[in-house]
């Protein structure tokens, strides 16, 4: 497990001071009196403060003039008054020992010209941890300790989920929200100019009360202390639920202008994620309904569904939706078949979805015959879609009896099991209860719902993995400043390739004038111009191929030379190289490693050609990585079936693709302090036992 330096050991304890507090002061004005009534409300038991100057009582609690005027130090302090006057309030809070600031106002990074105040700020703060700045506050429902500038919803003392989020408006979805999801925290860290989404959930895990975490985050912080705390969880059991904000230019642009968080590349963050074991969601709705799947049934162990309903549209639609979020449907045995038609009415069908008909508005008994039947068979998980009326609408009898019905036979197969309410409006309170209490999650939208069930799924195959990785390849190393570095040329980057173990072609660099012996080469060979500012060839005419012998090779030198002097004179192309073609080849795969700012090195593997590009079939990965996490990765990608014997084609040399994509990485991480980014583009698959070979590359280091 990782270790923890003395400062953020201390920072740890703080926080905790302030989830738990025995006494807390509230700074500022009128805008104060909500978060001071909600505390009330919520039932705060310990000894509470206010500091105003100018006002004698706010919120029911008589007012101090200053912070040195308060009859005993509090444990947090909570901060809603004007920018200028927040750097001094700071400094006097952290001299005096409180444990920590919530800092409401807002002013600083998230606008233009406020980041010099939030340096300012950090420095006042000195070893008091500071939540925000622009941030609604903290909720530590499961205790009562409640400081939040607004209604943040009403949860019990048992614990649930512990949602963390840069904003307000989210917490507020989550936390009010109708949908019978249990909350033990609720976190709006703001800017995070001191106290990170990592550091939350490095404290709450600690909490036996948290059984699932729920992030919503603009930008990764600290990308190594995210991986801390999510190595953490991973060994816990503990599911963690992203939304990813900021994922295209209008939302990075929002981003910049909210929290002043740096979005950073979606790609590679959902790479971090899946290292995590976190499960990507895209929607709080969506991130609702998979929180209540994890919380509410036990694991399933597989994707074999069976799917139940009342509708053949739905059947039809929610069978659509299943297999697209990867649910596996498989028919009804013969024997589950034959029980089936028993009880069935005569005119519906014993299939997967099964769609009862008529038979929803069948007695108990009927039902729970039908339903038993229907999971006689090895499933791993059971469905029901159905639209329940709303409150005030048809009589809710029947479809009372059918979920009970179908709860009860799943629990008496121990089968995870789910309700989706076809509408995303809320299930009635009373159906909710009498689901939950029969261990089935109540879930609201068709889409959501299902999704949710695959998500769950997603989180345990997930976790199996991670349950299977050192720790080393869970957690990043330590992140450096991004340089600008300079490129090589294809010739240079070759040789780069080959001192790590991958295979090039043999090549020779010759000027324009005839004076290198040609004839130690195996022809046909290509000509390429060598250039660092030289990334695409074949566009400018910088590349000829399949030339058969030294005299054809000489030519297309002294033509190609002669042509870039007027087509790219700014290039300055003074040599060129003469390298084998290699004539092999099954396939073509583009493998890149770059550095991304913050997070650190990424390999992405696609399969190449032109046709590939348009698909998009690539694969990124956050090194260091294992040969199994690579091999997967390769395999995962939609056309890899054309480098394994697609259609009677030949078989590529698979295993020797990874040895070469496994050196690639090992070269980036040795020299991760200089490695900015490269990429092969080709590494040509040879047919099976022939090699892989790297074909073309451009790297750019550093120093």
């Amino acid at each position: 497990m990782y270790h923890q330096t003395t400062g953020q050991i201390g920072r740890r304890e703080r926080l905790k001071r302030m989830l738990t507090p025995r006494s807390a002061v509230f700074l500022g004005g009128v805008s104060m009196v909500p978060a001071i009534e909600y505390c009330h409300a919520r039932g705060f038991e310990g000894r509470m403060y206010a500091v105003n100057p100018r006002r004698s009582e706010l919120g029911g609690l008589p007012c101090f003039s200053s912070v040195a005027g308060l009859p005993e130090t509090p444990d947090v302090a909570y901060v809603a008054v004007p920018r200028e006057n927040v750097i001094d309030l700071v400094r006097e809070l952290s001299q005096i020992g409180v444990a920590g600031a919530i800092i409401n106002t807002s002013g600083f990074s998230e606008m233009q010209g406020g980041q010099r105040f939030q340096v300012d700020l950090i420095q006042a703060a000195g070893d008091m941890p500071v939540i925000g700045p622009n941030c609604p506050g903290v909720a530590n429902f499961a205790d009562r300790s409640v400081f939040m500038m607004d209604h943040f919803g009403d949860h019990g003392t048992d614990g649930g989920v512990a949602v963390i989020s840069n904003g307000g408006a989210y917490l507020a979805d989550m936390g009010c929200s109708d949908r019978a999801l249990p909350m033990a925290y609720s976190f709006g860290l703001g800017n995070q100019a001191m106290v990170t989404v990592a550091d939350i959930m490095d404290v709450v895990l600690d909490d036996d009360r948290v059984r699932a975490l729920n992030l919503y985050i603009e930008g990764v912080a600290d990308a190594v202390a995210l991986a801390n705390a999510g190595l953490k969880a991973a060994r816990k059991g503990i599911p963690v639920v992203v939304i990813k904000g900021g994922r295209t230019g209008a939302g990075r642009r929002a981003t910049q202008s909210h929290t002043a968080s740096l979005a950073g590349d979606e790609v590679v963050t959902s790479a971090l994620f899946r290292r995590l074991g976190f499960v990507e969601v895209r929607t709080p709705t969506e991130a609702l309904e998979t929180l209540k799947v994890l919380l509410c049934t036990p694991r399933p162990q597989g994707r074999r569904t069976a799917f139940a309903t009342s509708s053949g549209s739905y059947a039809v639609l929610g069978s659509d939706i299943a297999e697209a979020n990867g649910l596996d449907l498989p028919a009804p045995s013969s024997e589950a078949a034959a029980e089936l038609t028993k009880h069935l009415p005569l005119f519906v069908h014993p299939t997967n979805p099964l769609d009862i008909s008529s038979a929803h508005s069948a007695p108990f008994d009927l039902q729970l015959s039908i339903y038993r039947a229907y999971l006689s068979d090895e499933r791993d998980v059971a469905v029901q879609v159905m639209c329940f009326p709303p409150v005030g609408g048809a009589d809710l009898e029947s479809w009372m009896t059918t979920t009970k019905a179908f709860a009860q036979a799943a629990s008496e197969r121990g089968m995870p099991a789910a309700f989706v309410n076809t509408l995303p409006e809320p299930l009635p309170a009373a159906a909710r209860d009498q689901m939950l209490a029969a261990g089935v999650a109540p879930l609201s939208g068709i889409e959501d719902g299902i999704r949710a069930v695959a998500n769950a799924i997603r989180f345990y195959d997930l976790a199996n993995e991670l349950a299977q990785r050192p720790d080393e390849e869970i957690l990043l190393p330590s992140q450096r400043e991004l340089a600008k570095g300079s490129p090589l040329d294809e010739a240079a980057a070759k040789f780069e390739l080959e001192k790590a173990g991958i295979s090039v072609p043999r090549g020779i660099v010759v000027g324009p004038d005839p004076t290198a012996n040609l004839n130690e080469l195996a022809f046909p060979v290509v000509v390429k111009a060598l250039s660092h500012e030289l990334a695409h060839k074949s566009e400018i005419g910088a590349v000829v191929l399949r030339l058969t012998g030294p005299n054809d090779a000489w030519q297309a030198v002294r033509e190609m030379a002669e042509k870039l002097k007027h087509s790219a004179p700014e290039l300055s192309v003074r040599k060129f190289l003469v390298e084998e073609m290699v004539t092999n080849g099954v396939g073509e795969l583009l493998v890149g490693i770059r550095y991304a700012d913050a997070i650190g090195l990424a390999l992405t593997i696609g399969m190449g050609g032109t046709e590939a590009e348009l698909l998009r079939d690539t694969a990124t990965v956050l090194l260091p990585a294992s040969r199994s996490t690579i091999a997967d990765a390769l395999r995962g990608l939609k056309l890899f079936q054309l480098l394994d014997g697609w259609r009677g084609r030949p078989k590529g040399d698979v295993e020797a693709a990874i040895d070469a994509i496994q050196n690639f990485a090992r070269f980036a991480i040795a020299n991760q302090e200089s490695f900015i980014e490269a990429e092969i583009n080709p590494l040509i698959v040879c047919q099976q036992g022939q090699g892989a070979v790297a074909v073309d590359a451009v790297m750019r280091l550093a120093g």
